[in-house]
């Protein structure tokens, strides 16, 4: 599901929550990370987009065959990681899938990474489906 805000909206919306975090958080690191997210276009776009999806989700408002197409992926990378072994798992999501299945659910189910990983792909999938859809020749010369 893409998302398209104007770039004074997103500004605003990035410096009230890190004005809002930097104050809950109150060391002095976070103030200054604050600064350099401001300050690059990358990182500033990631948070918005975390910030406006999680809005979109509160309300309720991701269609259900997104939703449990996100689920569905998460799923199927329990299953296959939680069966394979430890080599055979990509490095950077062996501290999620290992461990016990009660572990590894619990971790799969706390990993803001993965999940926000997960949203992407299906997002991407769904956003270039339309686009095909939309643009059946264009496509073909991807």
């Amino acid at each position: 599901m893409m998302i398209g805000i104007s770039k004074e909206e997103g500004d605003k919306i990035l410096e009230e929550f890190l004005i809002e975090v930097s104050k809950i958080n109150g060391s002095k690191r976070c103030a200054e990370e604050s600064f350099k997210i401001m300050d690059n276009f990358s990182d500033s776009q990631l948070i918005i987009s975390i910030l406006m999806i999680n809005v979109i989700r509160q309300q309720g408002k991701i269609p259900a065959h997104i939703t449990d197409f996100e689920k569905q992926i998460i799923s199927a990378l329990t299953t296959m990681f939680s069966c394979a072994d430890k080599e055979d798992i990509p490095i950077q999501l062996q501290g999620i899938f290992d461990g016990t299945d009660d572990e590894t659910l619990e971790k799969v189910g706390k990993s803001n990474k993965l999940n926000y990983a997960v949203q992407s792909f299906v997002s991407a999938y769904y956003h270039f489906d339309l686009f095909e859809n939309k643009y059946p020749e264009i496509s073909k010369m991807l």
